[in-house]
């Protein structure tokens, strides 16, 4: 079976599963207007917050996506510099050692900004836990 039949037919039982679960979802909740027994109410999603999440989560992905990359040019001309250099014209392996040196300083710098994000979105979100059970 080709590839990408299969992988079509994944996404489309991805998809069909997710909107199940939120139309069978939104169903339970409320029966004509009165509560169910023994559901809990659903809280209202806080806007903001929402955006601050989506904000967080796209810019951790980007900054990883970026570090990914990096690395990967890091790798790929590291090993070509070096056979270059034992193989072929010493200058140039010498210049694609140097843009290896320059993606690792790029990978670094990277990754060190990823990391410090992470440490505050882990610190606002424990803040953000104190905060509710000190109000409860």
């Amino acid at each position: 079976m080709p590839w990408a039949i299969l992988i079509r037919l994944l996404a489309r039982l991805a998809a069909s599963l997710f909107f199940w679960r939120i139309a069978t979802n939104r169903r339970r909740a409320y029966a004509n207007g009165q509560p169910v027994p023994g559901a809990t109410p659903k809280a209202r999603i806080d806007a903001q917050a929402a955006v601050m999440a989506v904000k967080t989560s796209i810019l951790l992905t980007w900054r990883a996506l970026l570090t990914a990359t990096f690395l990967t040019v890091f790798a790929v001309l590291l090993v070509a510099g070096l056979t270059i250099v034992v193989l072929g014209p010493r200058w140039l392996g010498a210049i694609l050692l140097a843009g290896a040196l320059a993606s690792a300083w790029a990978t670094w710098f990277e990754g060190r900004v990823l990391v410090v994000a992470v440490r505050m979105r882990n610190k606002r979100r424990r803040d953000e836990r104190l905060r509710k059970t000190a109000t409860s």
